[in-house]
């Protein structure tokens, strides 16, 4: 027993002695010179026990003539302290309070009577809403007097979030608890004394009164399953995981990005339509097929087969966009993201795999597979879903399986090396096989030399025209061993540039500082010696600069007449390939040329290999050309 409501018990004791002057028989009034004292026999009240600041109906008993009272007490208040039924009032401060009445007779003879009341912690409970649907939120406060309070907090359901000690935010469960939900406090003060209050709250479910609406995910699971367990492992899946990991998992800055219904395809967060903004429930957590294919409540009905499918980059954009996460941004300015301006997508179907990206993405799920197209009749660029599968791969951020798979090279090379590079090299490499090669020697073409873009087979150093020198030994770099080969060089983070996605896929030079120094530019990546003869040992590039400008000199100067020079200087790229104006000799020469040409980065990918096959197709046409030259032999 706690020891203020001890000492109320002995106070109750002590209050039953009631001090009466000359008092001869208990069952008498005492009679004196000029009047009477009054009996007091009786002190009732409505509890013995009081909240504080909480309120007690106290009455007195008494006997006699002309009869006045007065209350009086330790602390506290009475409503009208001279009636014998008032209120008394109890103080804040917890405690064993005597309330004690004087009650005057005739003669102005007093008698007296106490009683002892306790006043423990008073405690309320108020919500903010006490009916809500779930997964939304009410403000729970305690109104509680004292000192030292401690406030423990419970529910029976749903979450308690933002605990302060007298409030607490209170989340409804994501489904209706059967009989409501209960939220209650117990409050300790310095004393040690508790006190408990609870409050019930009625939970809704919750119906969009907006179509369409959203259904979330495990709607879409039921029919498309193998969908859904690949998709359950990717980061899209885990999104809002991911922002409970920095601490921002109640933001709804980042929320709307990270869940369903808010933005996305067709999403409109004015609509009461079952998005996250309008029902945080966990059930519509992350990147789900909404996002991208909008409100599920369309599928199947309204004779709709299937919910709208797009590959464009601009709904990836709308939430991996900005500075926060410029991938779409970045994109915007790359080669790819104007892939269809760059040729005609709607002209060869065998270019369909790697210039269309409504071919791209299957090409890419499986080249050994793939299918050139018939006919064509839609355009997309090579946008983000088309590397990217967002349902799900085993593949580092859902790549495609030619990220994990041997990329195989027009002259049958088998790449392994280059992690997932391979998947830029699927699409960036020359198309010419031997075959093809020997056809375009002897019978010529108006698209002479590799298909631009050749960096896969210039990186790993096979494909151009080695018969140029018969027997000579051609030597590559290890580039193609680097981890992750193109992805490493080409979206290489950068510390200055924390956001950057490495998705404008330029070749950053902090790739290359980690093995060639401190450079800061392509062209300070130094050569060993003077491969140009120009008596100065410069960067890779320029020496390959230079070199190419001697081999096209030298392809000029091999003509077999002015008419034909002529005819080269004025279009290149296109005579060349024509057996009428250039010799054999030119254009093996002039293979290598565009070789190392379209590769485009000038000895980068592969300084040993494309030096090799300069200087090599070079000394064919004019030996002299090189006198000065150091020649790379291995």
């Amino acid at each position: 027993m706690h020891r203020w409501k001890l000492a109320l018990l002995m106070l109750g004791l002590l209050a039953l002695v009631l001090p009466i002057a000359a008092c001869d028989d208990d069952d008498d009034e005492v009679s004196g010179p000029g009047g009477s004292q009054p009996l007091v026999s009786e002190i009732t009240a409505s509890q013995e026990i009081v909240a504080q600041g909480g309120t007690v109906n106290i009455s007195v008993n008494a006997a006699g003539e002309n009869l006045v009272y007065l209350w009086t007490a330790d602390a506290g208040s009475f409503q009208d302290a001279s009636a014998s039924s008032t209120v008394w009032t109890a103080p804040d401060q917890p405690g064993v309070y005597l309330l004690t009445v004087t009650v005057r007779g005739s003669g102005n003879l007093t008698a007296s009577a106490s009683i002892a009341i306790g006043v423990e912690i008073g405690l309320q409970l108020t919500a903010s809403a006490d009916t809500l649907v779930i997964a939304h939120k009410s403000t729970i406060a305690a109104v509680s007097v004292g000192s030292g309070l401690v406030y423990s907090w419970t529910a029976s359901a749903g979450t308690l979030t933002q605990v302060t000690p007298d409030t607490v935010v209170w989340k409804a469960p994501d489904t209706v608890p059967f009989g409501g939900a209960t939220v209650q406090v117990v409050v300790v003060n310095a004393a040690g004394d508790t006190r408990s209050a609870s409050i019930g709250i009625t939970v809704l479910p919750y119906t969009p009164t907006d179509e369409p609406s959203y259904k979330g995910v495990a709607y879409c699971s039921g029919c498309h399953l193998d969908i859904y367990d690949t998709w359950e492992n990717t980061s899209h899946a885990q999104a809002v995981q991911t922002l409970q990991a920095i601490g921002q998992g109640n933001n709804n800055d980042c929320l709307i990005c990270h869940t369903v219904g808010s933005e996305g395809l067709d999403a409109n967060p004015a609509l009461n339509n079952g998005g996250f903004d309008d029902i945080p429930i966990m059930a519509l957590w992350g990147v789900q097929c909404e996002n991208c294919h909008g409100p599920g409540s369309e599928h199947p009905s309204n004779g709709m087969p299937f919910l709208p499918v797009t590959i464009d980059a601009s709904l990836c954009g709308i939430c991996h966009n900005g500075p926060h996460h410029p991938t779409y941004s970045e994109w915007q300015e790359s080669a790819h993201g104007h892939s269809t301006e760059l040729t005609d997508p709607l002209g060869l179907t065998f270019c369909q795999k790697c210039h269309n990206g409504t071919y791209a993405y299957h090409y890419l799920n499986d080249p050994t597979a793939f299918a050139n197209p018939a006919s064509v009749d839609s355009v997309t660029a090579l946008a983000c879903a088309i590397c990217h599968n967002m349902h799900g791969t085993d593949n580092h951020v859902e790549l495609r399986a030619a990220a994990s798979t041997d990329a195989h090279l027009p002259d049958g090379t088998v790449v392994s090396l280059g992690g997932e590079g391979r998947l830029c090299m699927a699409c960036h490499n020359g198309r010419r096989g031997p075959a093809d090669i020997q056809d375009q020697l002897t019978e010529g073409d108006e698209h002479f030399g590799p298909h631009h873009s050749d960096q896969a087979d210039m990186l790993v150093g096979t494909g151009a025209y080695e018969d140029v020198a018969p027997g000579f030994p051609f030597a590559s770099t290890s580039h193609v061993t680097i981890e992750n080969a193109c992805v490493t060089c080409h979206m290489q983070a950068e510390e200055d540039d924390p956001v950057y996605t490495g998705h404008g896929f330029e070749p950053r030079l902090d790739a290359c500082t980690q093995c060639h120094g401190p450079v800061t530019s392509f062209s300070e990546v130094g050569a060993t010696e003077d491969y140009d003869g120009n008596g100065v040992i410069q960067g890779v590039q320029l020496e390959v600069e230079g070199l190419l400008t001697i081999l096209y000199d030298a392809i000029l100067d091999a003509s077999d007449s002015p008419a034909h020079r002529a005819a080269l200087v004025a279009n290149f790229g296109t005579a060349i390939g024509d057996i009428t104006i250039s010799t054999l000799a030119q254009r093996k020469a002039a293979y290598n040329y565009f070789f190392v040409e379209y590769d485009g980065s000038r000895g980068v990918h592969n300084a040993l290999y494309a030096i090799q096959l300069l200087q090599q197709s070079t000394l064919s046409l004019a030996p002299k050309q090189l006198a000065r030259a150091t020649l790379l032999l291995k």
